[in-house]
């Protein structure tokens, strides 16, 4: 059986590749101009499976043209595959969202999210949940995530990160079967304000 180490120190790996993506790109300054960008998911919390980076940007007022003009030069780097962009402002989701689709090195295409979302945006937010995580997580906590995100990448089954940190730390999920039987019988759709319960505080 995959020794915790051997998983961590991938996890470190794959987080230090997104870092230098995003490095590469230059995501964050394009971004800072126009709002507070935030390092949020996996990559802040070096949880790393899937090559995925989030980023969240908040301001007074998200723009769809400043927007794309921060990001459009992005089209024209080496690497970059594709830009798409949802103007979700009237949606659940109440913000404006680019997808960019990088092909690193090793023709590995990475998914960075970018959800520019307003100062007044009702929630939840990832930013919120980066803080709380960090403090609840512990070493053994941390490798039951890793098992569970890396066997559900084996069977090419992208998880959305917040329903494993649940299943782990509230249910105690250790493995990806568990984790499905746990997805089983519990709804995993839409939107979730969840926060580990050592960290919900007012």
């Amino acid at each position: 059986m995959d020794s915790s180490t051997a998983r961590r120190e991938r996890a470190r790996h794959r987080r230090t590749d997104a870092l230098g993506i995003l490095t590469t790109l230059g995501l964050t300054e394009r971004w800072r101009p126009l709002g507070t960008p935030v390092l949020v998911g996996s990559v802040a919390l070096d949880l790393v499976v899937e090559p995925d980076i989030d980023l969240e940007i908040s301001s007074e007022t998200p723009s769809a043209a400043q927007g794309f003009a921060a990001l459009t030069p992005c089209a024209g780097l080496p690497g970059v595959r594709r830009l798409r962009f949802t103007n979700a402002l009237d949606l659940d989701d109440k913000g404006l969202y680019w997808r960019l689709d990088y092909e690193d090195h090793t023709d590995r295409t990475w998914q960075i999210d970018m959800w520019w979302l307003p100062h007044d945006h009702p929630g939840p937010r990832a930013a919120d949940l980066v803080g709380p995580l960090r403090d609840a997580l512990t070493d053994e906590t941390r490798d039951a995530i890793l098992a569970v995100k890396e066997g559900a990448a084996e069977q090419g089954d992208p998880l959305p990160g917040v329903w494993v940190y649940q299943a782990v730390l509230e249910h105690a999920v250790r493995s990806y079967p568990e984790y499905l039987a746990w997805r089983a019988r519990t709804p995993t759709g839409g939107l979730t304000s969840w926060r580990p319960a050592a960290s919900r505080r007012q």
